[in-house]
C-alpha cells in the first residue's frame, strides 16, 4: 500500500470514528448516565440494572465512551471525568437541541426561533454560555500580560461593560494591587459577579452597578460625570449588531479620561491552532442568535476611529481556546 493510500484509510477510519464516537456519548446521555454517575461511580452491571438496559450492551457502549473526556474507567468501575463534572445538568446535552435544527438554519439562513418546536431566544444563548465562562481564565491572565497590568498600567480606575461573571475584569483588578473597577451588568450577572469577586478577596476594590439594559449607557445614573482611565468590553461585542456597536464606541468615548483607552476582548481570527474552535463558535452563534456577529477587527478600526479614538493596536491571546484577541484604542 502506498504512503498516500495509507493516508486515505487513516483519515477515513479516524472520520468513522468520529461520527461513532458522537452517538456514542448522545447515546450515553439519552440513557441516563451521566446523571447516574454523577451520585458515584458504578460497573456496568450496576448501571444496567438502574437504568434498565442491557448490561454487556452498556458495558461495550461505556468503553467507547471511556475513550472520550466524557467518562473515565478504572478497573471495572466506570466514574464521570472531572470536566463532566463541571457542566450542569441543563448544558449535558452539549446543545443537540440546537444543533439537530441546523440543516434548516443553513437552508433558510434565519436564526433557531423560526423552528416553531424550539422556543429559544437570544438569551437562552447567552445564559447557556454563562456556565462556559470558567474556561475563559486563562485567556483573562493572558491579556493581563497584554496590558502589562501592574507595570506599565497601574493604579488604573477600571470599568468593565457586561462584566458577566467577571472573570477577565476581576483578573485585571487582581493584576493591579492599587486599581479599582467598576462592574456593569444586569442584576443576574452582577450576582455572578459578586461570587467571582468574593472568591479572591477583591471586594474593596470593586463597586457594582446593576443596569437592566447596556443598550443605552448615557442613562445610567451611576455613569453620569464619571470617566475612567482603561474601560474593558469583554465578550461583549460578538452579541450585538455593527450599528449597535457603533452606538456603543460612541458611548464609551465619553466615559474614558483624554488618552486612555478602551480594551475590547472578543472572537477573532488570525490563530491557525484555533480556526476550527472558532468556525464552530460563529456556526453557532449565527444558529441560536438573532444580533449576535463576529466582527472583523479591520471593520472595527474604522468604526473606533469615527468616534473618537486612535492608537488602535491588536494583539492575539495565545492560550486555550485560541480564538480570543484584544483591540486597544485610545481616546484622542
Amino acid at each position: 500500500m502506498s504512503t498516500s493510500q495509507q493516508k486515505t484509510l487513516e483519515d477515513f477510519i479516524q472520520l468513522q470514528n468520529r461520527n461513532a464516537l458522537s452517538h456514542a456519548i448522545r447515546a450515553a446521555i439519552d440513557l441516563g448516565v451521566v446523571g447516574a454517575l454523577r451520585q458515584g461511580q458504578r460497573t456496568a452491571e450496576q448501571l444496567a440494572s438502574e437504568l434498565n438496559v442491557y448490561p454487556d450492551a452498556l458495558r461495550r457502549l461505556l468503553d467507547v465512551v471511556a475513550g472520550t473526556e466524557l467518562i473515565e474507567k478504572y478497573g471495572d468501575d466506570y466514574a464521570l471525568s472531572a470536566i463532566t463534572r463541571l457542566i450542569p445538568d441543563v448544558f449535558i446535552d452539549f446543545g443537540d437541541k440546537h444543533w439537530k435544527e441546523l440543516a434548516l438554519h443553513v437552508k433558510t439562513g434565519a436564526p433557531l426561533p423560526i423552528c416553531e418546536e424550539v422556543e429559544l431566544n437570544d438569551q437562552d444563548y447567552l445564559f447557556n454560555k454563562a456556565s462556559e465562562e470558567w474556561m475563559l481564565t486563562p485567556a483573562a491572565l493572558a491579556a493581563a500580560q497584554v496590558l502589562d497590568m501592574g507595570k506599565t498600567r497601574r493604579a488604573v480606575r477600571i470599568l468593565e461593560i457586561g462584566c458577566g461573571s467577571a472573570v477577565f475584569g476581576a483578573t485585571l483588578a487582581h493584576s493591579d494591587p492599587n486599581a479599582v473597577i467598576s462592574l456593569i451588568d444586569n442584576e443576574f450577572n452582577i450576582k455572578r459577579a459578586r461570587k467571582t469577586v468574593a472568591s479572591i478577596g477583591l471586594e474593596h476594590k470593586v463597586t457594582f452597578i446593576e443596569t437592566e439594559t447596556l443598550d443605552d449607557l448615557d442613562a445610567v445614573p451611576e455613569l453620569a460625570g464619571q470617566t475612567f482611565d482603561l474601560v474593558l468590553m469583554a465578550g461583549l461585542l460578538h452579541q450585538k449588531t455593527s450599528g449597535e456597536c457603533q452606538r456603543m464606541f460612541q458611548q464609551l468615548h465619553t466615559l474614558i479620561k483624554p488618552t486612555r483607552e478602551l480594551a475590547i476582548i472578543d472572537v477573532f481570527p488570525g490563530q491557525k491552532e484555533g480556526d476550527l474552535q472558532r468556525a464552530i463558535f460563529d456556526l453557532e452563534l449565527n444558529l441560536r442568535t438573532s444580533r449576535g456577529r463576529l466582527h472583523d477587527p479591520r471593520l472595527l478600526e474604522e468604526g473606533l476611529k469615527e468616534a473618537g479614538f486612535g492608537q488602535i493596536q491588536f494583539a492575539h491571546l495565545p492560550t486555550t481556546p485560541n480564538y480570543w484577541g484584544l483591540v486597544l484604542a485610545q481616546r484622542n
